[in-house]
């Protein structure tokens, strides 16, 4: 007997031994001390009994209330609740449950739960339940059920283990329908699917357009070149500058369907590098630099070379003209944008042995350190500390990291004292591994 259940035992007697001198009085005669001593003992041992009854019949309505707490709050809870043995067969489930299946729950105890199931979900279904035993833990999983009458319908199984006092195992599962979110899910796939299809569409258009624009300008600017010249007769000075006025027009657009052309690419993934050898001042640097005349004029910006050294004459690099002008204008464009009105841009190239080092840099605020992690991430906008935002989309920089490694190449950002430098390399070997610059 444990020290409780003697405590407990001790207090009943002496709450007897209480009661029995408060109501019951001995026989004025008693045969025998030992007589009487064994009446008193009964009585006592009889409250004791009435007492122990008592403590009984309290607990045991305890227990019922607690069980019809407990069953009411089981057949009454909002979700469903089913109770698996190992082998996946029903020996619980609440009314709620039951109402979900539309089957009357005293039709559902002791019949297999795989048979509610979808076939095809069995195996799902089977793993989850051998799970919940073989680790004696907790396990989600999502499967779609037949309800009477309604169909099919998808569900979430929430399910723990259980033991009982007497060593018996079972799984307690919440079923939660989750059609509605599967339907919001395929929906959203499908407008998803459709959104990328449109993309897709909007690129290749833009590819295309972009493409075969840039022939008819080609032409156009190289007549315009040719009337300047005087190749089809001396231009007096008013018609000159209009036809100036048209080639940098034309310089511009053309330079804007290149831009249009490699972001598209970049997104769309099909960058075709095919590598020439170009004159990087004549080709490239120039060539961008005329496209962007007027707003580098607007904004009373003066180029320099004061940060690398521009060799003189030409500069033979292997390259593709098409791409490399692409991350110049890139460049410079940011320059513009971002550099202080009245400010500075220079660019530099240094040949070292084995690939070109060059830099385009502006003037102004570099950009703060929170915002340089994101630089070259697609899609990217980082905001100037004042004023407004320019236009863009964020793509630019990206794009010219992508065009830099395609040339063997890498591409960083500098934050100076007083301004902004982007240094890039570009290996001196064309696409067959042939040197194309001399040592």
């Amino acid at each position: 007997m444990s020290g409780g259940k003697r405590g407990s035992d001790i207090t009943l007697r002496r709450e007897a031994e209480g009661m029995l001198k408060s109501g019951l009085q001995p026989p004025e005669e008693m045969p025998t001390e030992h007589a009487q001593r064994l009446i008193h003992e009964l009585r006592v041992h009889q409250i004791e009994l009435e007492m122990q009854n008592e403590q009984l019949r309290n607990v045991q309505t305890q227990l019922e209330e607690s069980r019809m707490r407990y069953a009411d709050l089981y057949d009454f809870a909002p979700l469903s609740y089913f109770t698996f043995d190992e082998q996946g067969r029903i020996i619980e489930v609440n009314l709620t449950g039951a109402k979900q299946l539309g089957i009357e729950r005293g039709n559902l105890i002791n019949i297999p739960f795989a048979t509610i199931v979808v076939e095809s979900d069995w195996k799902g279904f089977s793993s989850h339940l051998k799970k919940i035993f073989d680790t004696n833990e907790g396990d989600t999983c999502e499967v779609r059920l037949r309800a009477k009458g309604s169909g099919e319908f998808f569900a979430r199984l929430d399910s723990i283990f259980l033991e009982s006092a007497n060593g018996t195992v079972s799984c307690r599962t919440s079923v939660t329908d989750i059609t509605e979110r599967k339907r919001a899910e395929a929906a959203l796939l499908e407008s998803e699917q459709l959104v990328r299809r449109l993309n897709e569409h909007i690129l290749k258009m833009v590819m295309v357009l972009s493409h075969d624009i840039r022939g008819p300008l080609v032409a156009i600017a190289s007549i315009l070149k040719l009337l300047l010249r005087g190749v089809y007769g001396k231009l007096d000075q008013s018609p000159a500058n209009t036809v100036q006025d048209l080639l940098s027009r034309c310089a511009r657009l053309l330079g804007t369907a290149e831009d249009y052309l490699g972001k598209a690419s970049i997104v769309e993934g099909s960058l075709e590098m095919k590598r020439e050898v170009l004159d990087l001042r004549q080709d490239i640097i120039d060539a961008v630099l005329e496209e962007l005349a007027d707003d580098i004029t607007r904004r009373d910006m003066v180029i320099d070379n004061r940060l690398g050294a521009i060799p003189a004459g030409s500069i033979p690099i292997c390259a593709n003209k098409t791409w490399l002008k692409a991350v110049y204008r890139n460049l410079f464009t940011n320059a513009v944008k971002y550099g202080d009105k009245g400010g500075t841009i220079s660019f530099g190239v240094e040949q070292r042995e084995s690939h070109y080092r060059l830099n385009v840099y502006n003037s102004g605020r570099p950009i703060a350190e929170k915002d340089r992690a994101k630089i070259f991430g697609r899609f990217e906008r980082i905001e100037p500390a004042e004023g407004p935002a320019p236009e863009g989309i964020g793509l630019g920089l990206s794009l010219c990291r992508q065009i830099i490694r395609e040339h063997g190449g890498e591409i960083c950002y500098e934050a100076l004292p007083d301004g902004s430098n982007f240094v890039f390399t570009i290996s001196k070997q064309d696409e067959f591994g042939a040197s194309t610059a001399g040592d």
